[in-house]
């Protein structure tokens, strides 16, 4: 039985939003489509079960669409924690393997609890300082444990989506070997598996940890809700650097930016500085 860990070593930019999140699934590629290179610098490593370490195809945040139960069974999957049977060889012969990723899950459902039950207290806020500062340790040490201990599979209610930081060649290994097959969400222009930042996905995850009632996914390309609004950047705070535009959507006005094949936008745009681009 072989373990195979992939650990990104940097990251890059990001951001996002979700609140009102509702939408029509994304366009689907099969998962044997060619993706965009991931981010510069990007390193994974491959640790085999005798301790060998070996460099491995730079590991990138893809994701898929999934119904309830495929979402359920594709986390126990993606964090090692159920066998896959894969062909080691085109034509060769099929092996038991279990495959260690980072993960993380969000569905609509769950995301309307985070900010529908939410007590504004003292304990609540403790528990979200302390969610946020553990997504902060796991990216900037690569610690797979601490981060895939957010996603608990027998929590997960409804549809939704499953972001995994993997080498695309494994997850083809793995949704090739599954029936039925599932299949990577393409980006929006379809030119191959949508790929996340690694910067991107730890924001995102930042913000919903500690700020589930700030963000808001949105299902449309970023060019469809950007035209003649003024864009932005964000001088400081969390997002520095991030380009965006400004939208007034439901009655607040929000940064909107790409991520994936989506669109996020972040509320309380006032408490961030900013300057315009022309």
């Amino acid at each position: 039985m072989v373990v195979n860990n992939a650990v990104e070593a940097t990251l890059v930019p990001s951001s996002m939003n979700s609140q009102n999140i509702t939408g029509e699934a994304p366009r689907l590629l099969p998962s044997s489509s060619i993706a965009s290179s991931p981010d510069q610098g990007s390193v994974s490593i491959t640790t085999l079960q005798t301790g060998v370490e070996r460099l491995c195809p730079s590991a990138g945040w893809y994701y898929l669409f999934l119904r309830n139960k495929e979402l359920r069974r594709y986390v126990d999957i993606f964090s090692g924690r159920q066998s896959v049977q894969v062909k080691s060889f085109p034509g060769g012969r099929e092996e038991e393997r279990h495959f260690r990723f980072k993960i993380f899950s969000y569905t609509t459902a769950n995301h309307k609890k985070r900010f529908e039950h939410c007590p504004y207290n003292k304990e609540e806020y403790r528990q979200r300082s302390a969610s946020a500062i553990a997504v902060r340790e796991a990216f900037a040490t690569g610690d797979m444990d601490k981060l895939n201990a957010l996603t608990d599979a027998k929590e997960i209610v409804g549809d939704g989506y499953l972001f995994v930081c993997a080498p695309l060649d494994d997850l083809n290994l793995i949704l090739g070997s599954q029936f039925p097959r599932q299949y990577l969400v393409t980006g929006y222009k379809g030119y191959g598996p949508a790929l996340i930042p690694h910067r991107q996905m730890e924001e995102f995850i930042y913000l919903y940890e500690s700020m589930p009632y700030n963000i808001e996914l949105l299902d449309r390309p970023l060019e469809e809700y950007a035209q003649k609004k003024q864009r932005i950047r964000i001088t400081g705070g969390i997002f520095r650097g991030k380009e965006g535009c400004i939208m007034r959507l439901h009655r607040n006005t929000r940064l909107v930016f790409a991520f994936g094949n989506m669109t996020v936008a972040i509320n309380y745009l006032h408490a961030f500085p900013f300057e315009k681009i022309d």
